[in-house]
């Protein structure tokens, strides 16, 4: 633990110490799901699609997180060059800046020793977080000199961070120094993540865009730990619970003596996230091998092109469907539209005889994910 004595805002505590009880069952949680997803045959195809589409709802997250109303999708329009006029500018403004700094993020690749923050780092972070906003006090990448307020009574209270630009950069210099020291840098990854985020907070050294920051850095911690996906996945799980996530920070503001219920929050956000993201890893890889399946499928002549362009749409588009949703409902007309009622049900009973599909008491198809190739009643 390191102590520092203010000027105007009295003993500030950086502290590595944590409850073990509460935090070791989730830390355990976490390591061993990364690991699994690190040992994962991951293709390039396979990391292409997946990547984006995280990136884009987490800079939603953490800008909605703010009070920023654009959308995931809105983002990928954005980060496309598109200019989303429902929203204004400001807002608009905020995400192209947070792609710039994902952007940042994706270039960082996992190293041997553990990330060393530094101020530089952090302001010029910042520049780019609150580039082109419009604020009547803050500058980007430079410290504040004044009052702000943090959290509000419905999460906890108010806190308020050091006042005056001395114990700022004070207490950012303390800060610097502390993160990068030996205890703190051979902690594990997720704690050490998880504390700058928190003592970042604390500090709340600029006027605008703390948050975000804070939450970059954390990101940027992991991602040089290599702990993949996850860094770019958290903020969707701090937007889904932004109540906790504000009331975390608050408790551990008031018991003073360590920050382990905002650690075990952000473990618990981590463990979350590496479960999700395990689970579209399993599923992109299902699906990519399922679309070899079906071409082998084809090759053979155990199946027609027709049963295989039905078979790769359903692996696009999941869904149930009955007979008469294949032949009058698209995108299944598309392939159906043109044959007749028992040409589609001879089709259905082949697929399902080959184990490819699979019918309910409903009489509706959908494919085999469980046991794909395998005949009904084959052991």
């Amino acid at each position: 633990m390191k102590e520092f004595l203010t000027f105007k805002s009295g003993k500030f505590y950086f502290n590595e110490n944590y409850d073990s009880s509460q935090i070791d069952n989730l830390l355990i949680r976490a390591t061993v799901l990364n690991e699994t997803i690190v040992d994962l045959p991951i293709l390039p195809e396979l990391a292409s699609q997946i990547q984006p589409d995280i990136m884009y709802s987490s800079i939603a997250g953490t800008a909605a997180i703010e009070g920023n109303p654009i959308t995931g999708d809105d983002v990928k329009k954005i980060a496309q060059g598109e200019e989303v006029d429902i929203y204004t500018k400001k807002d608009q403004q905020e995400i192209k800046n947070l792609i710039k700094a994902y952007a940042l993020l994706s270039r960082i690749d996992p190293m041997t020793e553990p990330f060393n923050l530094t101020e530089e780092f952090i302001c010029d972070l910042h520049k780019v977080i609150t580039h082109d906003i419009p604020d009547k006090n803050n500058v980007p990448g430079k410290y504040r000199n004044g009052i702000v307020y943090v959290g509000d009574e419905a999460h906890g209270g108010m806190y308020t961070p050091p006042k005056i630009i001395d114990d700022i950069k004070n207490l950012m210099r303390e800060f610097i120094d502390w993160i990068n020291s030996d205890e703190v840098l051979h902690l594990n990854p997720f704690i050490r993540a998880s504390l700058a985020h928190y003592y970042f907070c604390i500090i709340h050294p600029f006027w605008d865009g703390n948050g975000r920051t804070a939450r970059l850095i954390e990101a940027i911690i992991l991602q040089a730990s290599n702990i993949n996906y996850v860094p770019r996945e958290l903020s969707n799980y701090y937007y889904r619970n932004v109540d906790e996530y504000y009331n975390s920070f608050s408790k551990s503001i008031r018991i003073k003596k360590d920050a382990t219920p905002f650690l075990k929050f952000c473990i618990a956000a981590s463990a979350d996230s590496l479960s999700r993201i395990k689970k579209t890893i399993i599923y992109f890889i299902r699906k990519f091998s399922l679309r070899e399946f079906y071409r082998f499928e084809k090759q053979k002549k155990n199946i027609t092109l027709r049963q295989f362009e039905l078979l790769s749409l359903l692996l696009d588009s999941p869904v149930a469907f009955t007979l008469k949703e294949l032949i009058e409902t698209r995108p299944f007309s598309i392939l159906y539209n043109n044959v007749t009622t028992q040409t589609a049900r001879r089709d259905m009973k082949k697929l399902v005889s080959n184990g490819l599909l699979i019918a309910d008491e409903n009489n509706k198809y959908s494919l085999n994910f469980k046991n794909p190739g395998i005949k009904p009643g084959s052991s």
